[in-house]
C-alpha cells in the first residue's frame, strides 16, 4: 500500500498536478493551507512525511510546520517555495526542524527522490524511538520489581495504579501508552526517601501532622529529580511532579498551572491515585460517589473514563492456593508476611516471576504459611 504524505499548498491546481503526477508512487492527501492540513492531520494522521509551500496566506509554511513538529514530532518535514532567500531558509530550519528544502519548479523525479528520503528517515526516528521505548520500560520493570520486593508497602500498589491509568487512557482514546505505564511504575520512586510511619498513616487513611505534611508534599518533586537522571524520560518526570496537582489548580507544585495545562498524564495519575490511596475499603459505587463529591479536583473528562472502565469491571472471588502453585501475574488477596511480620507482598500487588521465586523460597524454608489468597475472576 502506497505510503500516504501530507502536501500542502493554498493553490489547489498545484495539488492537483502533485496528485496527478505522484499517484503511482505515494497517496497524495491534499490541504489547501496550515489550518485545513492541521485538521486533516488530527482525524486521519500522524503522516509519515508532510510537505509544504512556504508562501500561504494566515499561516506561513515555517508557522505549520512547527506546530507539526509540536504536535507530531515523528512526521519528517519537507519545505517546498519558489522564493529561497535566506531568510526563508533560516527560519524553515530553525522554527519548523525541516528535513529538505526543495526550490520551485521541482521536478517529479526530485520530489519523489526527497519524498523516499524522508520516509527512510521517518523509518528510522520509528525503531529508534520504539527501540529506546522497549530497553527503557524493560528497566523500569526490573527496578520497580527490586523495589517491589524491597519496599511491598510503596511499590506493591503500581502494577493496580498501572492497570487503572491505561484502562481510561484507552477509553480516552490515547495511543502512545508507555509513558504513562512508565509514570505509573515510577510514580512512587520519590517516596523512598519518607519515613515508613509516615508512609503507613497515608496508606492507613490517618492524618499527617502539619510537619509531616511538609515532608510529604516533597516526594513528587524528589520524584521527579530522580527520574531525570535519565535521559529522553522529560515527559515522565513532568507527569511524576504534577501527580498532586488538582484540576482547580490547588495542590502540589504551588503554581499557576491548572485545568488542561496540567500534564494528561499527572491528570490520570492524580484520580487513580485518590481511588487506590483514598478509597481503600470501599465498594465501587462507594469510591466513585467519594471522588465525585470532590469533582472540583480532577479532569472531567478522566473521571468520566474511570466511571466507564469501573463500570466494566470483572467480579473476583477469593481462592486459597498453595505457595507452590503461584504464577507470574496472580493477584494476592491479603497481605503475605514472613513468621516474624515483615511484609513481603501487598494485598492487590500483582505477581513478578521474581516475587513468586522468592516467596517459595522464604516458604520451603518455612519463613512463610504454605497457604496464600489470591483474586480469581468470575
Amino acid at each position: 500500500m502506497a505510503e500516504r504524505i501530507l502536501f500542502v499548498d493554498d493553490e489547489p491546481n498545484i495539488l492537483q498536478a502533485y496528485q496527478r503526477t505522484l499517484r503511482k508512487s505515494f497517496n497524495v492527501v491534499p490541504a489547501t493551507g496550515g489550518k485545513q492540513a492541521l485538521e486533516i492531520a488530527g482525524k486521519e494522521g500522524p503522516f509519515p512525511v508532510v510537505v509544504s509551500d512556504m508562501n500561504m496566506p494566515e499561516m506561513n509554511g515555517a508557522q505549520f510546520l512547527s506546530v507539526m513538529k509540536e504536535k507530531y514530532p515523528d512526521t519528517v518535514r519537507i519545505m517546498l517555495t519558489g522564493n529561497a532567500d535566506q531568510g526563508t531558509v533560516v527560519s524553515a530550519v530553525n522554527v519548523g526542524d525541516v528535513y529538505r528544502f526543495l526550490n520551485k519548479p521541482c521536478s517529479p523525479e526530485e520530489m519523489t527522490s526527497a519524498i523516499n528520503a524522508a520516509l527512510s528517515h521517518h523509518r528510522l526516528l520509528r525503531a529508534e524511538k520504539e527501540l529506546l521505548e522497549e530497553t527503557v520500560k524493560g528497566s523500569i520493570q526490573a527496578m520497580v520489581e527490586i523495589l517491589s520486593i524491597a519496599s511491598p508497602r510503596i511499590f506493591g500498589y503500581a502494577p493496580t495504579i498501572k492497570d487503572y491509568m491505561v484502562k481510561c487512557a484507552g477509553q480516552m482514546g490515547i495511543g502512545n501508552l508507555w509513558e504513562l505505564e512508565a509514570a505509573a511504575l515510577l510514580g512512587q520512586i520519590g517516596a523512598v526517601t519518607l519515613p515508613e510511619s509516615m508512609v503507613d498513616k497515608v496508606i492507613r487513611g490517618n492524618p499527617l501532622t502539619e510537619d509531616e505534611r511538609l515532608i510529604f508534599d516533597k516526594y513528587p518533586e524528589i520524584g521527579g529529580q530522580l527520574i531525570d537522571k535519565i535521559p529522553r524520560l522529560e515527559g515522565i518526570s513532568e507527569i511524576v511532579r504534577y501527580q498532586n496537582k488538582c484540576y482547580d489548580g490547588s495542590g502540589i507544585p504551588i503554581d499557576d498551572v491548572a485545568g488542561d495545562d496540567i500534564p494528561q498524564g499527572a491528570r490520570i495519575l492524580k484520580l487513580v491515585l485518590d481511588l487506590v490511596f483514598g478509597c481503600a475499603g470501599l465498594s465501587e459505587s462507594e469510591a466513585l460517589a467519594k471522588l465525585k463529591s470532590n469533582k472540583h479536583l480532577y479532569d472531567p473528562k478522566v473521571l468520566e473514563a474511570l466511571e466507564s472502565v469501573m463500570g466494566a469491571s470483572t467480579e473476583r472471588v477469593v481462592k486459597v492456593i498453595r505457595v507452590t502453585q503461584l504464577s507470574e501475574n496472580m493477584v494476592i488477596a491479603d497481605d503475605i508476611r514472613s513468621t516474624n511480620g515483615q511484609l513481603l507482598v501487598k494485598k492487590g500487588q500483582a505477581m513478578s516471576s521474581s516475587m513468586v521465586e522468592r516467596l517459595i523460597n522464604y516458604c520451603l524454608n518455612g519463613l512463610t504459611p504454605d497457604q496464600i489468597s489470591i483474586y480469581e475472576e468470575v
